[in-house]
């Protein structure tokens, strides 16, 4: 085709494109500034030469990106690793690998921390070949601060303290720990930075591409790319550069050839294009241009926006390490980032290669189906570290339950951890302390429920999962154990996943838990003492490094049957310090539901109350349902035992229950119903507006009583509700629900509303469900 007769073709375009609506012209303006790009670029002596077989290029050209500045950026770089880079990793030299960051002051940051984040970044995000690319060499600076004779020590120093980190890394064949480059960036002659440069250069003639002939029809399409970049044209279509490939007759790559065209331009670094479904729609032409879309989120207090609104979602964003999709939206429409993202359909783009970056992590169960999260946490705002007491052996000591994933052939990647802690979020909220969420760098405090707490960090290469509850292992629910050990199982392994078909591992058949142990334990002498899961599977006890024999039983909850309704022919029961302990309000409420009518009378005399006492209950709570006055019962019976100032246990419980022979009722009591964790979304995790409760109580049946304690209210703020709306079930519940509401100690959310609803066994669910999950 000539230039003239392809100039006329553009003409005829664009007036075909005046006729159409002005919203179409809009939409299409991306393409005919493509396309108008396409006829100046292609030169006919480069044609004829590429005809010609005479076309040759004796330049290999090279793009340098420099990561260097603000601290903000250290974790999204992953958006510019190319598999077929080399990286210089530098630190300053003057102050060591191990000494504290000032930049850093939240936590306990090091150069040494920085770089092995670093490293695994790279080879993480990187494909494992046979070749050697991805490289990565070191360098340190500020040389110039020390004499001859000390510079060459340190630079032995640090050259040996790499090699120590880095050598039996798992894929250290990509890491040049046997020498650091240590320069005076101050100095443009200095010699190190030229030793630098040459070493790059022999690294780059190592390339397995180096010297291999490319298709002679690659070049128009480098060439329009490289004409577009230099009239800014930052991101097009797929289907636009299909269209551009496709007007070059002679050289039109067929679509096997243009996708294999496409994945080598980005694994140079020339082009962004990501071949995973969703993301693969789009192309970025200018990679550069990721880090003013970054910008308008991951920056420093003083480039935040003067607007206030703005402003303030930088600063919510900052306390709290999460961003809504709106909010993230609205920074995206202001003017330097809206000529970037010209429409929704680009944003959206940029929204779905930063979650698949780990830029942003999105709250997900990892099941099927498209995702509808609206919040997302940013790992790279969140470097604060873990508190001193953020695991207090001492406290935790004897209340907790321990689970660990123990990485086998990968290393640890940084975001690994704010992965799965964005999976159990979709269930269970951040833990806030003196109003801020608990969220900080590859740790985490979530609250299971008012009595509960999940702890998630990363050490070393363990995934460390703690449980902890308030009082005693002994009141750990076995079901929400083994639930938050399927969920984040479950979590881990898609994870994984992606990771490996980065490494170019993963196949369908290939089996990801052989690349992680499962180890389970207690809190032992202040370490975690953990053992083998298949060992726990085989044995009733262990012995530990301190010579403490542990029993199973607890470890085992983690691997817990919860289909198995009723206690097994070898339970015991309780054990004699677990009957010790005082029963809970929540403990009431399962016993109340579980005792038969016809016996009720019977054990709460062996409790200790008299058979006129129950009449009295019974007159007093006619109106509340049958376990609303078992209920009250047994918080008469606690009541009258303090008021003697004898003491309440489950010992006293558990002797009544054998009384009349239902002795295993006393297990059931830490049973749960986790059903509900099936159909957890990001969206119950928000707070139930005022207008839903106030229609909610419509839905539901009399259960003011057990609906309140199962909210976390006290038997004392429930018979107040029930004084001042006196025989009016619908303003009872809605009042239990909106003292509920404002007084909550963790986050009232729509899931842990739903969950006190099913334990009810009254209604609301479907009226829920329909209100915040239908699409």
């Amino acid at each position: 085709m000539s230039t003239e007769t392809e100039k006329s073709n553009i003409t005829k375009l664009k007036n075909q494109e005046a006729s159409k609506p002005e919203g179409e012209q809009r939409k299409s303006f991306q393409r005919r500034q493509v396309s108008d790009y396409t006829a100046l670029s292609i030169h006919k002596d480069v044609l004829k030469e590429l005809k010609d077989g005479k076309f040759n290029m004796e330049i290999a050209p090279s793009d340098l990106v420099d990561f260097g500045g603000q601290r903000s950026f250290d974790m999204t770089h992953q958006l510019f690793i190319q598999q077929k880079g080399t990286f210089v990793l530098m630190f300053d030299g003057s102050i060591g690998l191990y000494e504290p960051l000032k930049e850093y002051p939240q936590g306990n940051f090091t150069a040494a921390s920085i770089l092995t984040h670093w490293v695994n970044s790279v080879l993480a995000y990187c494909g494992d070949s046979d070749d050697k690319m991805p490289m990565i060499v070191f360098a340190a600076t500020h040389s110039d601060y020390f004499e001859e004779k000390v510079l060459k020590r340190k630079a032995k120093q640090y050259t040996e303290e790499l090699t120590k980190m880095f050598s039996i890394h798992k894929h250290n064949k990509h890491i040049v720990c046997g020498r650091v480059f240590f320069i005076n960036a101050t100095n443009p002659k200095d010699l190190e930075i030229k030793n630098l440069t040459a070493d790059l250069v022999e690294i780059a003639f190592q390339q397995p591409t180096w010297g291999e002939r490319k298709p002679i029809a690659w070049v128009p399409l480098e060439l329009v790319i490289s004409e577009m970049k230099s009239r800014d044209v930052k991101l097009i279509t797929k289907a636009e550069m299909k269209f551009l490939n496709e007007s070059h007759n002679d050289f039109v790559l067929n679509d096997i050839q243009f996708e294999h065209f496409l994945k080598i331009q980005h694994s140079f670094g020339k082009i962004l294009y990501f071949a995973f479904p969703g993301i693969d729609d789009f192309i970025v032409l200018q990679p550069v241009a990721m880090v003013n879309i970054l910008l308008s989120f991951v920056t420093d207090e003083c480039f935040w926006p003067r607007k206030k609104h703005l402003a303030k979602i930088h600063k919510d964003l900052h306390d709290g390490g999460s961003i809504t999709k709106s909010d993230l939206f609205q920074l995206w429409n202001q003017k330097p980032f809206n000529e970037i993202m010209p429409d929704e359909n680009y944003k959206k783009y940029i929204l779905q290669v930063l979650i698949h970056l780990d830029v942003l992590i999105e709250p997900k169960r990892h099941k099927e189906g498209q995702s509808m999260a609206n919040d997302y946490l940013v790992p790279c705002i969140v470097k604060t570290t873990a508190p001193a007491n953020f695991l207090d052996k001492d406290v935790v000591g004897d209340r907790t339950l321990c689970i660990a994933y123990e990485m086998t052939d990968l290393a640890v990647p940084s975001a690994l951890s704010f992965k799965l802690i964005a999976t159990a979020l979709v269930v269970w909220p951040l833990k806030e302390e003196n109003g801020r969420p608990c969220l900080y760098y590859q740790s985490a405090l979530l609250n299971v429920d008012e009595r509960n707490e999940l702890r998630i960090m990363i050490e070393g290469q363990h995934v460390m999962v703690y449980l902890t509850n308030a009082e005693s292992i002994h009141l750990i629910s076995p079901d929400v154990a083994a639930s938050i050990q399927e969920c984040l199982t479950l979590a881990l392994t898609n994870i994984l996943k992606f990771y490996l078909q980065s490494f170019g591992k993963f196949s369908v058949d290939l089996d990801v838990s052989r690349f992680f142990n499962i180890k389970v334990g207690l809190i032992c002498h202040r370490e975690v003492c953990l053992v083998p899961l298949s060992d726990v599977k085989l044995q009733k006890e262990w012995t530990c490094k301190h010579e403490v024999k542990h029993q199973t039983k607890y470890p085992m909850y983690w691997i817990f049957d919860k289909t198995n309704e009723l206690c097994p022919t070898s339970c015991k029961g309780f054990e004699s310090d677990a009957l010790d302990l005082t029963p809970n309000d929540q403990h009431f409420v399962r016993l109340a539901k579980q005792i038969e009518v016809s016996v009720f009378d019977q054990f709460l005399i062996h409790l200790g109350l008299t058979t006129a006492e129950w009449e009295g209950i019974v007159y007093q709570y006619d109106g509340n349902g049958e376990v609303g006055k078992k209920l009250m019962a047994l918080y008469e019976w606690k009541k009258k035992r303090e008021a003697k100032l004898q003491p309440v246990k489950l010992k006293l419980v558990s002797n009544a229950l054998i009384e009349v022979d239902r002795q295993h009722y006393l297990c059931q009591i830490l049973r749960e119903n986790t059903c509900l964790i099936d159909i957890a979304d990001s969206r119950l995790q928000e707070i139930p507006a005022d207008e839903v409760l106030n229609r909610l109580p419509k839905h539901i049946g009399n259960c003011v009583i057990q609906l309140g304690i199962e909210l976390g209210l006290s038997f004392y703020s429930i018979e107040e509700t029930m004084h001042n709306h006196f025989k009016d079930m619908y303003s009872q519940l809605y009042d239990i629900l909106k003292k509920w509401k404002q007084s909550s100690s963790i986050k009232p959310t729509i899931y842990r509303l739903m969950v006190a609803l099913q334990r009810t066994d009254s209604g609301g669910l479907a009226f829920l469900r329909e209100e915040y999950l239908h699409p």
